[in-house]
């Protein structure tokens, strides 16, 4: 009763207690603009914390997510904060949705993870409605100081798959029949990559460290703005519009 409780409370106030989620919703929140009404795909919804969170502004979300237990996880919480919108298990290569059905698609820090990262991007091309758009989040690790021994600790923890720069996603995302309007990367300072790694190492687990999320969090956003580079990060996120004309392709 009283983890369901703290849960209800994190949920309410800041959403997660993992400092680059923050990061990365603060991105997910700017690009994606959700407006009440819109019709929206969480691809790799996990827990669904993040749906729900767009849900919030009046949205109809549905969230998908390979993993049974994650969808099941996501239903519970969706009764629990008395939210609604729609979980199913399924395959970003085959998603279970018809052509040109969404408004908008979101897939956070999940892409790097998919094994055929273009074939799941047509996908997602296929159920955006044309003029429509996808934002992303991916793991980049491409900051200039960052070690081999950590992107390749990261990759075996993570089950990372790819690491992308602006460059190879913008590649990515033709392939697929979009086209790239915002790129940026995050956490992109040397003190974020301190905490990144500090997280990595601790496996993004205890109590203190959780507890610090808040403070990470706005420490980092202050490091990127001072003294945050262009030429990479730990983190890159992403606008993509439909290509004109690529539904009518899809469907013939």
């Amino acid at each position: 009763m009283l983890k369901r409780y703290l849960n209800h409370v994190i949920f309410r106030l800041i959403g997660t207690t993992t400092f680059t989620r923050l990061i990365e919703w603060k991105f997910v929140f700017k690009l994606l603009n959700p407006q009440k009404g819109d019709k929206i795909c969480d691809i790799a919804c996990g827990g669904g914390t993040l749906s729900l969170k767009i849900a919030e502004k009046g949205c109809e979300v549905h969230g998908i997510d390979i993993s049974e237990f994650m969808i099941k996880k996501a239903k519970n919480f969706a009764m629990i904060e008395h939210i609604r919108c729609e979980f199913v298990v399924g395959d970003a290569e085959y998603l279970p949705y018809k052509s040109g059905y969404f408004d908008k698609i979101v897939c956070n820090c999940s892409l790097e993870h998919f094994q055929n990262d273009i074939k799941a991007l047509k996908e997602m091309n296929r159920i955006l409605r044309e003029n429509g758009y996808i934002v992303l989040t991916v793991d980049s690790l491409s900051y200039p100081k960052t070690k081999e021994y950590v992107r390749e600790k990261h990759r075996e923890t993570d089950f990372v798959v790819n690491y992308y720069t602006i460059p190879k996603l913008k590649e990515r995302l033709q392939k697929a029949g979009f086209n790239m309007v915002y790129s940026k990367y995050y956490l992109n300072s040397s003190l974020s990559s301190f905490f990144f790694e500090l997280g990595m190492n601790l496996e993004w687990s205890g109590k203190l460290f959780r507890a610090s999320a808040p403070i990470f969090y706005a420490l980092c956003l202050i490091s990127d703005r001072i003294f945050g580079t262009s030429r990479g990060g730990y983190g890159l996120a992403v606008k993509a519009t439909k290509n004109k004309g690529h539904l009518r392709d899809c469907m013939i």
